[in-house]
């Protein structure tokens, strides 16, 4: 497998460290942030297959990660992966519709997340449709 950089930006370190040795006992390059505006700052740093997030970031005060991440030329081809524990429908709407290319709700298995995870940041470019492969 082709060796691909994936940004994973959550609050918990506790998750994001069981996150980062699972994508890279799988092969990928793993790149941490806690905030929303750090995160920001290594997508358009780094060259980043897959950012996956919380759909709310401490110090954030909204959704804009996915938001602010879609609306930089430079990463309109990043696939986004949002992770949370927010349940409601209108979040999963709001998310998919201003750029996330997948939805999966907390508490999940890890093996899920890798599963998906692998997916979209493996996946070619052809259009953002495609890459809805959760919920």
């Amino acid at each position: 497998m082709q060796q691909r950089t994936i940004l994973l930006v959550e609050p918990d370190e506790a998750l994001r460290a069981s996150w980062r040795v699972g994508l890279q006992s799988m092969g990928f390059t793993v790149i941490e942030a806690g905030d929303a505006a750090s995160g920001l700052r290594v997508a358009l740093a780094s060259e980043v297959a897959l950012l996956v997030t919380e759909l709310y970031l401490p110090n954030d005060g909204s959704r804009c990660l996915v938001l602010a991440a879609r609306r930089e030329p430079g990463l309109s081809r990043l696939k986004i992966l949002v992770v949370t524990d927010h349940a409601a429908e209108e979040d999963r709407v709001w998310a998919l519709n201003s750029g996330a290319d997948a939805y999966l709700l907390k508490p999940l298995r890890l093996g899920r997340m890798l599963q998906v995870s692998a997916r979209l940041a493996t996946m070619r470019v052809t259009g953002r449709t495609e890459a809805r492969v959760a919920r």
